[in-house]
């Protein structure tokens, strides 16, 4: 998949937009004026936590404002982290308002929609389940949660995906 990637999207060597990372457990900061980052600050700030135990290499892929810059007229998440079964997409949208959480909940669940109709019409997916992680709120850590609603289960469905909620993605 990580050579599928280099493949289509030439930028991602071009921009270091790749990275393959083996740790039992990392964090990704998302900077609201640049691309996400694996968080090596041990005080920063963690958006979202990718637990690896058995340390096998999990290929981070920074997508806003490095695959895609702000130019691109495609609507675009995050990041996607992914090994040899599995290919995440996360959307960060960080909030303390609780009013501003559904409309900032609808616009993740948009861009994360389109980029994986995107990425499903350009690279192969035959062999990987698809996750798509919402991740609306604060920075602290909480349990992940499959969708509950049925139209995001549908949408998500249909497009070969399971939506999730929640900042924490385990690799078994």
């Amino acid at each position: 998949m990580k050579e599928q990637i280099e493949r289509v999207f030439p930028q991602t060597v071009l921009n270091g937009c790749l990275e393959t990372i083996s740790d039992q457990e990392f964090g990704i900061y998302d900077s609201e004026t640049k691309r996400c980052y694996r968080q090596t600050d041990s005080d920063g700030i963690i958006h979202f936590t990718v637990e690896n135990p058995a340390a096998k290499s999990i290929h981070f892929l920074a997508i806003d404002k490095c695959l895609f810059d702000d130019n691109d007229p495609i609507e675009r998440c995050d990041f996607a982290v992914f090994d040899a079964k599995t290919f995440v997409f996360v959307e960060i949208k960080e909030t303390s308002k609780a009013g501003q959480r559904a409309s900032h909940n609808q616009k993740a669940k948009s861009q994360l929609k389109a980029t994986i109709s995107h990425f499903t019409n350009v690279l192969s997916f035959t062999s990987k389940r698809l996750e798509a992680y919402a991740c609306v709120g604060r920075t602290e850590a909480r349990p992940t949660q499959k969708a509950s609603d049925l139209n995001d289960e549908f949408e998500f469905a249909r497009l070969g995906a399971t939506l999730y909620h929640g900042n924490r993605k385990r690799f078994t």
